[in-house]
């Protein structure tokens, strides 16, 4: 059973995500799934940047390099206002993730 400090952050998660209209608890293991997959994918990049930059060889990155398909990256975007998340989320990182091909993410 969750206790304590963690029992109250999940309680506030899902007071925010019923506040914003989401009370399907499926829909919202699939937005929080979502959610921890791009942050996931984020910080397999921070490591392989970390590792670039450690040993000088060059690594096949998952996200696109361009400005666009940096923002799709959870440290880019996680402390930007909801709005801006909402948008960054449901018109490029989803159809990115629905596209993604070999492990690569299109630009």
């Amino acid at each position: 059973m969750i206790t304590g400090v963690i029992k109250n952050k999940v309680d506030k998660i899902w007071t925010d995500i019923w506040a914003g209209g989401i009370t399907n608890p499926l829909t919202v293991i699939e937005q929080l799934t979502y959610l921890m997959f791009i942050r996931s994918l984020d910080e397999k990049e921070l490591e392989t940047e970390e590792f670039e930059h450690m040993t000088g060889e060059k690594m096949e990155k998952i996200f696109p390099q361009s400005a666009v398909g940096q923002s799709m990256r959870w440290s880019k975007f996680k402390n930007n206002d909801p709005r801006d998340i909402f948008n960054v989320i449901s018109q490029r990182v989803f159809p990115a993730i629905k596209n993604m091909k070999h492990g690569r993410l299109p630009d």
